[in-house]
């Protein structure tokens, strides 16, 4: 028999089942609203104008201006608008997802310019002014301010030290010095920046995205601009070492106020114009810090850098001096084979020619033999044919009509076939 408690609890039960499902849905429903407010909406925009320095600030009508989204590590061109008559440009209906970031870049006369990076996550709407520069070829109101050279710890398994140059540029007029690499003149006219003798390996960083770069006499060229203001550019590269010291150079292009030279505290340096600064901290390594200031264009300044690790054996064979050792060995085998071949060549010709002379000599008739002496017995037919087919083959390979292993192959074979049958004619004598 039923018990009608546990009816009556069955049915509140049945009765709650309304309630508990609403509860769930709205519990869902919250769940979903942070991410939601994580994921961001569409309401973004960025505004703004580009104006020229070089002419008090003047609006620039027309000109292309391009909206780039930044993701992590990843960035793409998002869209592409033009200024209008008073310069205005504007981007709407942005992601202001806090994990994107914007930035506006253009291209005016040769010379590239962005603003900083732009996050919508707090504030969805922005407003941002992009000055541009007329452009120049002339460079003489470049200076380089500071200029920093870092020395890695030389490799001795390669014979390579690795040098890391940042250099930090003012330029001190009001318009953007732009270079070409167009060398039909003769040098281009472009920033330049030397390296020292067999510097290897060179590679761009900061500075140089966006740009062309060749090498030049002592150095390379790079089409990057520089416009009013400070600039900087990052580079590094390898050079080769061949003994404990090493001589290090460095070449001002440009007017310098103040040259650093970071060398590892195991090493030793000295140079004439670069002074000593002692011991300091760069990447989180100590490292001994030699200056010079003020060096005019063209100066050349010196370091002799003692206690560096002796190269192993195998770093001082480079590639291409395996490669002319393997050429000199080539040469000799193939001296070897000539000498080896003409030796045969002439053993051989010169049996034939015996050979042919016994046979048209008329035979002695000397009835009485001295004690010791052994008659010597002409060739027979088959060994004549033989003879005459290894004389045949000497001349083909000698006039490269056949190759060297086809060569020895069937010569190996006419020998052992003359052998055996001087054997045989020999056993019947």
């Amino acid at each position: 028999m039923n018990d009608p408690r546990s009816i009556s609890c069955t049915g509140a039960v049945a009765g709650l089942r309304p309630l508990i499902f609403a509860i769930t849905l709205v519990c869902l429903l919250f769940s979903y609203l942070p991410a939601y407010a994580a994921a961001g909406g569409s309401s973004g925009r960025i505004s703004g104008r580009i104006i020229n320095g070089t002419k008090h600030n003047a609006p620039v009508v027309g000109q292309d201006v391009t909206l780039q989204v930044a993701q992590g590590n990843t960035a793409r061109d998002l869209s592409t608008v033009k200024t209008d008559a008073h310069g205005v440009f504007s981007f709407g209906n942005l992601d202001t997802n806090k994990t994107l970031s914007y930035a506006i870049y253009t291209r005016y006369q040769g010379a590239q310019y962005y603003t900083n990076l732009v996050d919508l996550s707090s504030k969805a709407v922005q407003q941002i002014n992009l000055t541009v520069y007329e452009a120049t070829t002339s460079s003489t109101q470049i200076v380089a301010v500071q200029v920093t050279v870092l020395m890695r710890d030389p490799d001795p398994k390669t014979g390579l030290v690795t040098l890391a140059e940042i250099a930090q540029f003012k330029n001190l007029g009001t318009s953007t010095y732009v270079g070409s690499l167009d060398a039909s003149q003769g040098k281009p006219n472009a920033l330049r920046f030397a390296l020292p003798p067999g510097a290897r390996h060179v590679s761009l960083s900061s500075g140089f995205n966006g740009y062309h770069s060749v090498q030049v006499e002592r150095g390379f060229a790079s089409d990057a601009a520089l416009p009013p203001g400070p600039s900087e550019f990052a580079f590094s590269f390898e050079v080769p070492y061949t003994g404990t010291s090493y001589d290090f150079s460095y070449e001002a292009v440009y007017p310098t106020l103040r040259l650093s030279v970071l060398v590892p505290p195991t090493l030793h340096a000295q140079g004439g114009v670069l002074a000593s600064k002692g011991l300091i901290t760069a990447n989180n390594r100590p490292y001994l810090m030699l200056q010079a200031q003020t060096l005019v264009a063209g100066s050349q300044v010196h370091a002799q850098i003692e206690g560096l690790p002796a190269p192993t054996r195998a770093s001082n064979t480079s590639p291409l001096n395996l490669r002319w050792l393997w050429v000199l060995a080539g040469v000799l085998v193939l001296l070897a084979i000539v000498v080896v071949s003409s030796f045969l060549y002439r053993v051989t010709h010169r049996e034939e020619q015996n050979s042919y002379g016994a046979k048209k000599q008329p035979a002695r008739k000397d009835p009485v033999k001295h004690k010791g002496s052994v008659a010597k017995a002409a060739p027979t037919g088959a060994e004549q044919k033989l003879l005459q087919e290894l004389l045949a083959l000497d001349k083909s390979y000698e006039a490269r009509k056949i190759k060297k292993a086809d060569y020895e192959e069937r010569r190996a074979k006419l020998k052992a076939r003359l052998r055996t049958v001087m054997s045989e004619s020999g056993a019947r004598r």
